[in-house]
């Protein structure tokens, strides 16, 4: 139904690009459509001894807010999903999953980026941190799951990747 007839990339970023289709469609018209390109990333929903799940609260410039999420990061070029998943949870809460299981993936946004997310359930974790990165003030946040549950129906999170985790999360117990 749809053919792409040019692809023109117009823009190359660290995290993103953007490119223009041009797209023949049925009737012979064309019409243009943006896409940004992303790497893909990952989003963890981790818990702690005590059955807390540990969200972060940090700023996000985008939306001029400071977001409670889920932890959760870009992969690295040639980085496997586990590896980022382990990577970041590590940055981002100060903690080493023994465990850590995928969860599916799913797209964030198809209607004009091409980001998968794959999301990873862990526990059984111990203290290990890495650095965080230079650009993130990030604030460690353990809460129940009742709580997170509330938040996510409260629209207190409002977080995409966040909702789905926890929902997903909630719906395998």
């Amino acid at each position: 139904m749809f053919e792409t007839l040019e692809s023109r990339r117009i823009y190359e970023g660290r995290t993103i690009s953007l490119r223009v289709d041009t797209l023949a469609i049925d009737g012979g018209e064309t019409v243009p459509r943006e896409v940004v390109e992303h790497k893909g990333a990952v989003v963890i929903v981790a818990l702690d001894s005590k059955g807390n799940v540990l969200l972060v609260r940090q700023y996000r410039h985008p939306t001029g807010e400071r977001l409670l999420e889920l932890p959760a990061g870009t992969l690295e070029h040639g980085e496997e999903t586990m590896a980022t998943a382990i990577r970041e949870l590590q940055e981002e809460t100060g903690f080493f999953p023994e465990t850590i299981v995928p969860a599916g993936s799913f797209y964030t946004a198809p209607g004009f980026c091409t980001e998968l997310m794959h999301l990873f359930f862990a526990r059984d974790l111990r203290p290990q941190s890495l650095p965080a990165d230079i650009d993130e003030d990030i604030e460690l946040v353990p809460t129940g799951l009742g709580r997170a549950k509330e938040l996510v129906l409260s629209g207190e999170i409002k977080d995409a990747k966040s909702i789905v985790g926890i929902l997903r999360y909630l719906l395998t117990l």
